[in-house]
């Protein structure tokens, strides 16, 4: 029999199919809880706010991507649940920062699995493919409006830099992109959280998901500092990698992109840290460094890692 205990807005717990789920979360701009049992989650709220999530999660397991399988989904007093597999506690970026911590490098083990979930996705990504373009999707993923609106005095040179993005991708078909893949949202079973998906030229997530560690300065001092960073062989190992899949659908390799993605994904990392300010003006910094680079032709990659 399937109880509520109290109720789920009073955030205790909540037994379905004998299985007791407890209290993690409730959203913050959204009436949906999230509750955990040894080895699922259970989403639960308003049927028009969860319905969409599960049809779209569903679509992301019919083209096989690895994320957590659906187990059950049913309504219990007036609200929608379902029910999902844990891929587990920890994330790669977690185990990358032990690693660290203990060995100064990441792990072979550990950047194994980061590569194989990577390879997995990156397979999966492609069947989404269609040669019907979405810059419109792509420029608000990446928060073009933003960074205009943040640094206006740059606004002139941002957008010309964004037409520069735009033709050199446009033989790249799009794909559905998960909008913020990193290690910090990968585990070793697979990837979570894709509440802030869009449509983007393929490679984008894949590309900038080996360079996103370094959007963090590499000090203390900053309200948040890079926790884990690749070594040279890892990051052409994985690069390598992508551009074998590319390759094996005879499409153009990822790599030959590195410098627009970087650029792309240094949009959408700089703006929208007014809480952070010591990060926020580190990134303003390091953006304004690689959209002068980038409108000058010259390489990214140096500046990304080192900076």
């Amino acid at each position: 029999m399937d109880k509520i205990e109290k109720s789920a807005t009073n955030h205790t717990s909540i037994i379905i199919n004998n299985k007791v789920f407890n209290y993690v979360k409730t959203r913050e701009y959204t009436p949906v809880s999230v509750f955990k049992s040894d080895d699922e989650f259970l989403r639960i709220g308003p049927k028009d706010l969860l319905e969409p999530e599960l049809d779209f999660q569903k679509k992301l397991l019919d083209y096989n991507f690895p994320i957590p399988k659906i187990i059950a989904e049913g309504e219990y007093n007036n609200e929608f649940y379902f029910i999902e597999e844990s891929l587990g506690n920890v994330t790669l970026a977690d185990l990358f920062w032990e690693d660290n911590k203990t060995q100064g490098y990441i792990s072979d083990e550990h950047f194994a699995s980061f590569l194989a979930v990577s390879k997995e996705y990156a397979k999966a990504q492609l069947k989404t493919s269609t040669d019907e373009r979405d810059d419109e999707s792509f420029y608000m993923g990446i928060h073009m409006n933003d960074i205009l609106e943040e640094l206006p005095e740059l606004k002139e040179d941002i957008i010309v830099a964004f037409g520069k993005l735009i033709k050199r991708t446009s033989v790249l078909p799009f794909v559905l992109t998960h909008g913020d893949l990193n290690a910090y949202n990968i585990l070793e079973k697979g990837v979570i959280d894709f509440g802030g998906n869009f449509n983007a030229p393929a490679g984008y997530d894949l590309v900038t998901n080996i360079y996103h560690t370094y959007m963090f300065p590499d000090a203390e001092g900053c309200e948040a500092d890079r926790r884990y960073q690749f070594s040279e062989k890892q990051i052409s190992e994985y690069l390598a990698m992508l551009d074998d899949v590319y390759l094996e659908e005879y499409l153009q390799k990822p790599t030959d992109f590195k410098d627009d993605f970087i650029f792309a994904r240094a949009i959408w990392a700089t703006v929208k840290m007014q809480e952070y300010p010591k990060i926020q003006k580190w990134r303003y910094d390091k953006f304004k460094k690689l959209l002068s680079e980038y409108l000058n032709g010259e390489s990214l990659v140096q500046t990304t890692l080192n900076l």
